[in-house]
């Protein structure tokens, strides 16, 4: 590793430096477009139309959301990406399953965002420090 050029970037698992906090924000944002919420029972179906000639390759039997929110096989839920973008979906809406309080939203490339608001992160924000807990950092 020491060969590698460029700023030594390494750190231990389970770690996160206070360097990292430093060069970013968080902030509300808003985008324009349609986001497909994959949990619903309407994508659940259409996925589950779509992707039934590729499923048993997987492993899986039948789509369901739990399918959606599994980490594994990755394959399912980057097809699923690819779907939704050919589609001309502006991104997905899913619920994290670390817990479906938790609101997650990709976009897709290219994608335009407006910032309502920002600030620094602190490294005693309740947010930062309850994510760092969900993930025992």
């Amino acid at each position: 590793m020491s060969e590698i050029e460029g700023e030594d970037d390494f750190w231990l698992a389970g770690e996160v430096p206070t360097e990292w906090i430093e060069n970013r924000i968080i902030g509300v944002t808003t985008s324009e477009g349609e986001y497909a919420d994959i949990c619903s029972s309407e994508w659940i179906r259409t996925l589950g139309r779509k992707l039934a000639p590729h499923l048993k390759q997987f492993g899986v039997r039948d789509l369901d959301a739990s399918v959606l929110q599994q980490t594994a096989p990755r394959a399912v839920t980057q097809l699923v990406s690819r779907i939704l973008f050919q589609n001309g979906s502006t991104g997905i809406y899913y619920r994290s399953m670390w817990g479906h309080d938790i609101e997650n939203w990709a976009l897709f490339d290219p994608f335009r965002i407006s910032i309502q608001d920002s600030e620094s992160i602190r490294s005693n924000a309740s947010e930062l420090l309850k994510g760092l807990k969900l993930h025992s950092l």
